[in-house]
């Protein structure tokens, strides 16, 4: 009961910038949850009497090629982005926590031939590799999030392994060991609890790259399919746009694209600053 109590305090007492990164992010997760009474439009819905037509009342942002209500698509779109990027990180960081636990506490040849396979998945270009991956499992929701979720595993894998190897000759994980404490218990017991700090503070900014990466393999037609709404798909549908003067189809899904991305890495950024203070 007194932690629930302290929450407030602990809260404010966060780096002014963590704050900022939070407020953005409640906003928009606010915007997608309610995304169906904060439009009259569906977001696959037409209207058949405007096509391209500009921002004005009853289409506050303007409607796409298709007669489609863009403020509609952005709002559902959040839904998409949001939900991709932190079910993918999720993945991320319990199969790299996993595997880096499991190589840092081994030792060994298995430290060492698992190492040089991360180091195999990490000499090829991320979006490369997940251009193909995605280009060969397809470009459903849940291929999506496996994708990027794998992808992005390696780099916590490392980062685990590198904390525990720091921890293994600490006085306490010793004890636990004279203890006679079982591999299982020392691994999600001792170890574990005392090297997720880094990951707390790199999976925000992590959450960022994950709804860029959604959104660029969108932008080239291995991310979400047509007519889904998804802020990558929107932009490369109303790039063309943007030559006939029409930018709004494009702007507008960019902007909350950054936006988004800018809530992510402030949170990300501050965590890891008010670290390096402590």
């Amino acid at each position: 009961m007194s932690a629930i109590l302290a929450l407030p305090r602990r809260i404010v007492r966060l780096p002014s910038m963590v704050l900022v990164g939070l407020a953005i992010l409640t906003l928009v997760a606010l915007a997608a949850i309610f995304a169906p009474w904060l439009t009259g439009w569906g977001p696959e819905e037409m209207d058949m009497m405007y096509f391209l037509e500009g921002p004005m009342p009853g289409h506050w942002l303007g409607t796409d090629a298709n007669g489609m209500d863009v403020l509609s698509r952005i709002l559902h779109g959040a839904r998409i982005d949001l939900g991709v990027a932190i079910a993918a990180v999720a993945i991320a960081v319990t199969l790299g926590t996993l595997v880096g636990l499991i190589f840092g506490y081994a030792g060994g040849w298995v430290d060492h031939v698992g190492m040089r396979v991360l180091d195999m998945f990490q000499a090829f270009p991320v979006f490369i590799l997940a251009l193909a991956v995605a280009a060969i499992l397809g470009n459903s929701m849940i291929n999506l999030i496996l994708t990027i979720g794998f992808i992005n595993a390696p780099p916590y894998a490392r980062l685990i392994r590198a904390e525990v190897l720091s921890l293994r000759n600490r006085t306490f994980v010793e004890a636990a060991e004279a203890a006679g404490n079982s591999h299982i218990s020392m691994l999600f017991r001792h170890l574990l609890p005392n090297a997720l700090t880094p990951i707390l503070v790199i999976a925000p900014l992590n959450c960022g790259w994950a709804i860029l990466m959604l959104a660029s393999l969108s932008f080239v037609g291995l991310g979400v399919p047509v007519p889904g709404a998804e802020w990558g798909a929107m932009i490369s549908a109303g790039a063309a746009d943007i030559v006939g003067g029409r930018w709004w189809t494009a702007t507008f899904p960019g902007i909350a694209l950054f936006i988004t991305v800018l809530g992510f890495n402030l949170v990300g950024e501050g965590l890891q600053e008010k670290g390096v203070k402590r």
